[in-house]
């Protein structure tokens, strides 16, 4: 019996603060051609990546977010009128097989039909296009979007670890999920689902950047500290999969 993720909700975070976008971005680079292509951000949020990838790579970019209230932060902090537009990644407007590259940065575990958007994505890329993937990884002992106990609504500390390695069948008994968390082997098998090919995939650790809102305090008195364990931990094979991002590279 296949088990997921109920009700998802279209949400987000932002990944755009200063360590998480400079290590996104050195991981996007090695597979972009600078100058020549367009490039979809698909849930841009407020544009930040959007403004980078085009001035970093040099890129026509677009965004496409479902949060008004983002695109309009978009067009007033950004200038981004225009490249920034409101939509459903559920079903994109714009011409199949019209874009070189697509990001879904951090996305995918918050849209209700994650295939259907994959499809989306899928449908709007050229032949050979390469679609980026940044999303949870399970392996990673701590549930950093949150979880709800079910019946009384209050939210578990984030600081409990192991979270993600309760059965889901087991787990949505008892907590409320908000957003998805993928085993590798499952977001493979869902973006191949999608008619994508995977060329590569990495892990990228986390930055203590308070992403989520939710930090514990005494843990930002040692952010340097733990920053540069986690850069030690992800030179090291057998401890780099416990990333608390998946990063796939995926060709139509």
């Amino acid at each position: 019996m296949t088990v997921s993720f109920e009700d998802i909700a279209i949400a987000g975070g932002d990944t755009a603060q200063p360590h998480a976008m400079s290590r996104r971005l050195k991981a996007l680079e090695p597979f972009i051609q600078p100058g020549i292509g367009r490039f979809l951000d698909c849930g841009c949020g407020s544009g930040a990546y959007v403004a980078a990838i085009r001035n970093q790579f040099r890129l026509d970019v677009h965004g496409v977010e479902h949060d008004s209230q983002k695109v309009e932060a978009a067009w007033r902090d950004l200038g981004l009128e225009g490249r920034v537009t409101q939509g459903d990644l559920q079903a994109i407007e714009g011409t199949g097989n019209s874009w070189d590259y697509a990001l879904l940065n951090e996305v995918l575990e918050h849209i209700p039909n994650d295939r259907a958007a994959l499809a989306e994505v899928h449908r709007l890329l050229k032949s050979r296009g390469h679609l980026f993937v940044f999303s949870p990884n399970r392996r990673f002992p701590f549930e950093t979007h949150g979880v709800y106990w079910r019946h009384s609504g209050r939210p578990v500390p984030n600081w409990v670890p192991f979270l993600p390695y309760v059965p889901l069948a087991l787990g949505q008994r008892v907590f409320r999920y908000w957003a998805r968390n993928y085993w590798p082997g499952e977001l493979g098998r869902l973006v191949e689902s999608a008619g994508f090919r995977i060329i590569h995939r990495s892990y990228l650790g986390m930055t203590f950047e308070n992403i989520s809102g939710r930090q514990p305090a005494p843990l930002r008195a040692v952010r340097p500290l733990l920053r540069a364990g986690i850069d030690a931990m992800q030179k090291c094979p057998g401890l780099r999969s416990f990333g608390v991002s998946q990063f796939l590279v995926c060709r139509k």
